[in-house]
């Protein structure tokens, strides 16, 4: 498949490259949850919008030193297509560029981890070839692919949809048991706060908040009597039914597992509500199926909160993408929409009795791009730096900006009205249950440093 565009990572400042093809989204780095002898490449489970991911180190895949995930500029990417449900842990992100056919130089070595190098100023960037380097692990359940077979993605994705299901495999006791991700909707530590309920079942350790939802919390070892220990690898494990919600809580989790249809035997035993095995190696595996959750779910019906967000199930669905970015010490946002790309900072051009908020002009292949300032719109002291970047945005106009966060899908929940009184300003975002408040710009970026458009 001929790289058209490439999104640029970095390690130790050495530059990298993803084709952009197959990449999903950009975000901070989330909650890790490890799993128990597993690949060194292989940090653990994150939940990205409610889909929970693998997350595998890059750079121990490319055979580098570990990225330690908790540094500022650490971000995860999440990948689509045949390699949907694995994101990798990376160093830094710098932005995506478009490739030359010219400027590729593809590599001959195909058990190298390196597809191609790319001439990009006067940078070489090296490529990574993403099937190669999910094969130096021994299972990451992805699919193999040939390169340039971009056509079968979606027959690839329907093939395994057919023959393979995703399951979260947890420990209670000794044994394992496994469940349906798509049952899934998050997985928590237990270190959030639980309240107890009187008069509740035996199972039930009490209610959580998350997000502004008070969700009930079973503990199914003492569901399934088994001794409970509590231990910084116990988690909460919150299960979606027909519009209710229910928080299960496991000693811990120990991988995702595909497993093929051969390797399940799914047979129900209604007395344990177990739905059947899986037979993974030499071990056996009892799958937990719906029938346990409604079973739970019936039977503490009454301290089920009815939420706000099962009443009216829109607010929960993403509504808009934006582009998080820096200025200052703050955060800020432009519906995805209004940008067209992200470079480096470059020199530009002044522009002579221009307007006080214009900078200067840039050249991006043939196209004259306008910059102006935010810092001067918003009277933030004006920074300098090598790593900062432009965010060019619809109408030909940029703008130099810190650094840029994130790239997030944001529900109708999270959008609360401007009350700043600058009318720049269409709303606030409101992340991570009220932690993180990003001002979002409108939709007339032209007005903004009184360029029309």
């Amino acid at each position: 498949m001929p790289i058209e565009e490439i999104l640029i990572i970095r390690h130790a400042g050495n530059p990298f490259g993803l084709s952009t093809v197959f990449i999903e989204q950009i975000l901070r780095v989330p909650d890790i949850s490890p799993l128990v002898l597993s690949p060194i490449e292989v940090c653990g489970l994150c939940v990205v919008g409610g889909n929970i991911s693998t997350l595998l180190d890059l750079n121990r895949l490319l055979g580098f030193t570990p990225c330690s995930g908790v540094e500022a500029k650490n971000r995860i990417i999440t990948l689509n297509g045949p390699f949907h449900g694995i994101a990798f842990l990376v160093d830094e992100v710098s932005v995506s560029v478009s490739v030359e056919p010219s400027s590729v130089e593809y590599a001959d070595n195909s058990d190298d981890c390196i597809l191609a190098i790319v001439h990009v100023n006067d940078e070489l960037i090296q490529v990574v070839d993403i099937e190669a380097a999910l094969h130096r692990i021994q299972k990451v359940g992805a699919m193999p692919r040939s390169v340039g077979d971009k056509k079968r993605f979606d027959a690839i994705q329907s093939s395994r949809e057919d023959d393979y299901q995703r399951y979260v495999v947890f420990r209670m006791g000794n044994e394992e048991y496994a469940i349906k991700i798509d049952q899934l909707s998050e997985i928590l530590n237990t270190n959030t706060p639980i309240t107890p309920i009187l008069g509740a079942n035996f199972e039930i350790e009490g209610m959580i908040s998350l997000r502004e939802e008070l969700i009930l919390v079973a503990d199914l070892r003492r569901y399934f009597q088994y001794e409970t220990q509590s231990n910084d690898k116990n988690r909460i494990i919150i299960l979606e039914r027909n519009g209710k919600t229910l928080g299960t809580i496991v000693d811990e989790i120990v991988d995702i597992r595909e497993f093929s249809n051969s390797e399940l035997d799914l047979r129900n035993d209604d007395e344990n509500h177990i739905a059947g095995v899986a037979r993974y190696k030499e071990e056996i595996i009892s799958l937990i199926g719906a029938e346990l959750v409604d079973t739970l779910i019936a039977r503490n019906e009454e301290f089920i909160p009815l939420n706000g967000s099962h009443v009216d199930d829109e607010r929960n669905k993403e509504i808009m993408e934006v582009v998080i970015f820096t200025l200052g010490e703050e955060e800020y946002a432009f519906p995805i929409e209004e940008v067209a790309e992200i470079i480096d900072r470059i020199p530009l051009t002044p522009v002579f009795n221009g307007p006080d908020l214009v900078e200067g002009v840039i050249n991006i292949r043939g196209q004259i791009i306008t910059i102006g300032s935010l810092y001067k719109r918003l009277g933030i002291n004006p920074f300098i730096d090598h790593d900062q970047k432009i965010m060019i945005c619809q109408g030909n106009i940029g703008f130099f900006v810190n650094s840029v966060s994130d790239v997030l899908g944001i529900r109708e929940s999270e959008i609360h009205p401007d009350e700043s009184g600058e009318s720049i300003f269409s709303n606030v975002l409101s992340l991570n249950n009220g932690e993180r408040l990003i001002l979002l710009f409108n939709k007339e970026i032209s007005k903004l440093i009184g360029v029309e458009r």
